[in-house]
């Protein structure tokens, strides 16, 4: 039986948990919602959650470079 991730994209808490870290957009991973995905910007393995590539996302690190932080 597959989830269908997009009735909790709006929702703060997935599994009774919200975010991954402060200031991330990516889900915290859960059971049911594991980082178990690779970055689809900088194919590194197990970044995201499939609800973060529902979403569209990429890797903290990634969207923080494309922002002007970090790297």
């Amino acid at each position: 039986m597959g989830m269908n991730y997009e009735i909790y994209a709006d929702e703060d808490l997935i599994d009774g948990v919200g975010f991954a870290r402060e200031g991330s957009a990516l889900r915290a991973s859960t059971r049911r919602n594991p980082r178990n995905l690779p970055c689809p910007t900088c194919k590194e393995e197990n970044r995201l959650t499939p609800l973060d590539e529902a979403c569209g996302y990429q890797c903290d690190e990634c969207a923080d470079r494309d922002e002007g932080r970090g790297w």
